[in-house]
């Protein structure tokens, strides 16, 4: 159980662990930006042209749903990856 080739496919489920877990911290920032971009912009930087609170809440409410699956879905790829990292180093998955 010692041979090369074992330790060399665990080092790959490391680091492909890793890589889940950075591509559900993406994911997860993918929602963050997805609700940040839907509240409407002024057409100037005046106060004359601001946006009142009512437009920016309806425009947040209306993308929460979008942003929050896909965080959600970085979150479930995030913890799958350290799963998959925690089963390839050897440590125990389960506390006993």
């Amino acid at each position: 159980m010692n041979d090369p080739e074992s330790g060399a496919q665990s080092a790959r489920r490391a680091q492909l662990g890793l890589v889940l877990i950075g591509l559900g911290l993406l994911a997860i920032l993918w929602g963050v930006f997805h609700i940040l971009e839907s509240v409407p912009k002024p057409a100037k930087l005046e106060f004359a042209y601001r946006t009142t609170d009512h437009q920016a809440r309806s425009a947040v409410h209306d993308s929460f749903a979008g942003g929050l699956v896909r965080a959600l879905a970085g979150l479930g790829l995030a913890v799958y990856g350290g799963h998959v990292r925690r089963k390839a180093l050897g440590q125990d998955v389960r506390p006993s």
